[in-house]
């Protein structure tokens, strides 16, 4: 009784640390190394076959998390951040190394997956009601703003974009829609929003400079 707890303990050790030599291996469960490998032959077990298996499934581990960790900049809860977006900037006309809000969200229009960005250089009093519907909401209904329009829209095609690809259509590399707006309080430019939407099966209606959304079935 008392091998067998023996050699349940050496292999629970090494499939737990296959690294340990022979000696630190029997010095844990208090026997001798001849007994060790006496144990690991009889349970086919090898050492550097046991550490190759476990540096690959570290490795596996870490690209899994170094994956996770890119696609969390592009959470779906509602998340702000300072930042800081040279090309954001340069549209709002603040210096490149300002440091800007940015206020990200996954929405749904019409029933499309919808990831949001908002940009802006102004020191906003935020208030959770107005955090439900659009990004640019939170602007409109800000103390710090007169009368928010919408000065310039633009649309692209993107594609290299493979953390929002998987978050909007859980597949790698799928060309994305972008829509772009950039804001303004009166004639001073105060906010870049932005729109990544699936690129297939979407109707694009340009109304009043914006654009609408819709799902198109036809």
């Amino acid at each position: 009784m008392a091998n067998e707890t023996i050699k349940a303990k050496v292999i629970q050790l090494v499939q737990k640390d296959p690294f340990l030599s022979i000696d630190e291996i029997a010095a844990q469960v208090e026997t001798t190394p001849r007994y060790v490998r006496t144990i690991l032959s009889e349970a086919n077990l090898s050492l550097l076959q046991l550490r190759k298996h476990y540096a690959r499934m570290m490795e596996l581990q870490l690209n899994r998390d170094q994956a996770a960790a890119e696609l969390k900049q592009y959470e779906p809860q509602l998340k702000l951040v300072k930042v800081k977006d040279a090309a954001a900037a340069e549209l709002l006309k603040q210096d490149p190394e300002a440091e800007l809000l940015k206020i990200s969200q996954m929405q749904r229009l019409d029933r499309i997956p919808v990831f949001c960005e908002l940009i802006t250089y102004l020191d906003l009093k935020l208030r959770l009601e107005d955090m439900s519907g659009p990004l640019r909401q939170i602007l409109a209904s800000a103390q710090e703003v007169d009368k928010l329009e919408l000065k310039q829209s633009w649309v692209e095609v993107v594609v290299n974009q493979g953390n929002l690809s998987r978050l909007l259509l859980d597949r790698d590399d799928q060309p994305l829609l972008k829509l772009t707006y950039l804001l303004a309080d009166g004639i001073n430019s105060i906010a870049v929003e932005t729109q990544w939407l699936p690129a297939e099966g979407i109707l694009l209606r340009s109304q009043g400079g914006g654009f609408e959304i819709a799902a198109d079935f036809s």
